[in-house]
C-alpha cells in the first residue's frame, strides 16, 4: 500500500520510493529511505503530518502516493 491510504497513529516501513528519479532524490533528501519507520500522526486536509525517524513533516498526498510502505500496526 502506499502512505496516502494508511490511518492516524499508524505506524509503517517504506519499501520503495517511486516516481522519476528528481521526485526519489527530493524524498530521500528529506530522510524517506527504504526501511525507515514512519508514525502517521494525522490528516489534516490534502497533508499528513508524520514523523519519520525523529522528524516531524507534513506531507502532501501527492507526494506520498509514491511512497509504498508496509504496515506493522
Amino acid at each position: 500500500m502506499t502512505l496516502d491510504q494508511c490511518s492516524s497513529g499508524q505506524h509503517c516501513q517504506i519499501l520503495r520510493l517511486n516516481g522519476d528519479v528528481d521526485l526519489k532524490m527530493r524524498l530521500v533528501n528529506l530522510g524517506f529511505h527504504t526501511h525507515s519507520i514512519i508514525h502517521l500522526l494525522m490528516t489534516r486536509g490534502r497533508n499528513l503530518v508524520i514523523n519519520v525517524d525523529g522528524s516531524r513533516f507534513a506531507l502532501d498526498k501527492e507526494y506520498a502516493q509514491f511512497i509504498e510502505v508496509e504496515a506493522l500496526s
